[in-house]
């Protein structure tokens, strides 16, 4: 037993490595996403193509999800993490050095955008698969809310600084984010814990078998399936409220500085949820939580259809964002506990292949029900798939308690 305490202060180490790539990396991308989009205009496209950099990017991930995964799952994570971020940085060198000489074109600007996408897709399916390896044994919910804070951080900080870079000058959000991805290749190069499988995987199957039998594994877990489907409607309709609040205060006469600072307001919620969360999940059952919060989301959704102030928008979804990090924390510590190490990268990518090929939809969705309803009728229409979503969080409840997680082990360093 000396050897896994004596193994534990490395775990800690490369855990505090592994949140740092993340941030890192999330830092840069979500600097330059925005300012990636003035810079279409810029460079003659009009706002349809515009929308179209932002649904490449979304769409690239999602198709390349369940490849991503099968490759986190035979080859070496950590390598494919690496070669990830190399990718991204040569993309967003050549589009900085583009922006800085003056020389931007449109089909450059979508190649980039779909060369650091498809780079993305293959580093969070091995990231995802890596995270077992790292999560500290003694408080694995706890890391999760970390890197759940993580991610919400980023979001908040990211948008402000790319608009502040990009006010000192052009190129400078490009370059900010392609230093982003040198920093996380250095965290990940500094990880000592072997991120991959222990033994190693299968790779006589075929990449059709290996990609199947990651599916049959997330289909036959009652918990996995059931994360699946709830999760998946959720972040579509929390999608698809995110565009009809920006649609609403909009058409309320909301000026764009209000709207930014509105939805800053709430990122800084959903920030906070992931903060509490550790201390809820050491207090509340998992089966009370996966109830009352799908019933708190429909309470607070549902008036936002009636609400014409930009500060009752910004309270009421950053109430509901703040629930959100809550059940995100809860699936994703039992699903990560639940998943064999083999197994990690394909299940994981398939759960994120599948929410994002739904979310896919949410934006037209929004826009659609806002043209076509009173905005009361959209409020209430999305409280509604909200209520329906609580009632199978009610049924499937039971599968809270089928498996109970297991201890995640310690795994063997890797020499470097």
């Amino acid at each position: 037993m000396s050897r896994p305490r004596a193994e534990q202060p490395q775990r800690r180490r490369d855990f505090r490595l592994y949140w740092l790539a993340g941030v890192t990396d999330r830092l840069g991308t979500h600097a330059a996403e925005l300012t990636l989009v003035l810079l279409v205009l810029t460079a003659g496209g009009n706002p349809a193509l515009a929308g179209l950099v932002g649904t490449v990017a979304l769409t690239v991930p999602t198709v390349l999800g369940p490849v991503a995964g099968v490759l986190a799952d035979r080859w070496s994570r950590k390598h494919l993490m690496l070669c990830s971020a190399a990718v991204a940085f040569t993309a967003f060198g050549v589009l900085t050095s583009a922006v800085f000489l003056d020389r931007i074109t449109l089909p450059l600007l979508f190649a980039v955008t779909a060369v650091e996408s498809a780079a993305g897709a293959v580093y969070a399916a091995a990231a995802r698969g890596a995270i077992r390896a790292v999560l500290p044994p003694d408080d694995p919910s706890g890391a999760v809310a970390a890197l759940q804070a993580r991610d919400q951080g980023a979001a908040l900080l990211g948008p402000f600084l790319g608009g502040v870079l990009y006010q000192l000058a052009r190129w400078a959000p490009f370059a900010a984010n392609t230093l982003s991805y040198a920093g996380t290749a250095l965290c990940v190069r500094a990880i000592r814990t072997e991120l991959s499988p222990p033994g190693g995987t299968d790779r006589t199957k075929s990449f059709r078998d290996s990609a199947r039998e990651g599916l049959s594994f997330l289909w036959h877990q009652p918990f996995l399936r059931f994360a699946l489907l709830w999760g998946a409607g959720v972040n579509a309709v929390f999608t698809a409220a995110y565009y009809f609040v920006l649609i609403a205060a909009r058409t309320h006469g909301a000026s764009p500085a209000s709207v930014g600072l509105m939805l800053s307001l709430a990122s800084g919620c959903g920030l906070a949820g992931a903060l509490v969360t550790p201390w809820l999940l050491r207090r509340v059952s998992a089966r009370r939580l996966v109830v009352g919060c799908s019933l708190a989301m429909v309470v607070l959704v549902a008036p936002l259809g009636a609400v014409r102030s930009v500060w009752a928008y910004g309270a009421l979804f950053g109430a509901a964002l703040f629930v959100g990090p809550v059940l995100s924390v809860l699936f994703q510590t039992r699903a990560i506990a639940l998943v064999p190490p083999e197994l990690q990268g394909r299940t994981g990518a398939a759960l994120e292949s599948a929410v994002n090929a739904v979310q896919l939809l949410a934006p037209v969705t929004a826009g659609l029900l806002t043209a076509l309803l009173t905005p009361v009728a959209v409020g209430l229409l999305l409280a509604a798939l909200l209520l329906a979503l609580a009632g199978y969080a009610h049924r499937g409840r039971r599968h809270l308690d089928d498996q109970p997680p297991a201890p995640v082990p310690t795994p063997v360093s890797q020499g470097d």
